[in-house]
């Protein structure tokens, strides 16, 4: 079983996210959205190779969408390293993973 590492920016990017959805939809509601990003993440720590490439994005780069957001990571020996996590409206071409 893979081991997850969520970098800064995708830990930032969940920041945002939960901030977002307490404003707009409430607490239960971003604790509900949230724990779906924990499922997502139990899924590449079984199956680090679930999500689709996305090579022109950059080398190794994989993608997994968790309703209306984008998981980014790249998977190296045993670690899955989260990236970045971006809205499905944003354009993932100015996705950058450190």
């Amino acid at each position: 079983m893979a081991k997850i590492v969520v970098g800064s920016a995708a830990r930032d990017d969940l920041a945002q996210i939960d901030a977002y959805s307490v404003r707009h939809f409430g607490e239960d509601a971003a604790d509900a959205y949230l724990r779906g990003f924990n499922e997502a993440f139990d899924q590449l720590r079984q199956y680090p190779l679930a999500g689709e490439t996305r090579e022109e994005l950059g080398k190794g780069i994989r993608c997994l969408t968790h309703r209306r957001h984008r998981i980014f990571y790249v998977v190296k020996d045993d670690i899955v390293l989260i990236g970045r996590i971006v809205h499905h409206a944003q354009n993932a071409r100015r996705v950058h993973l450190d």
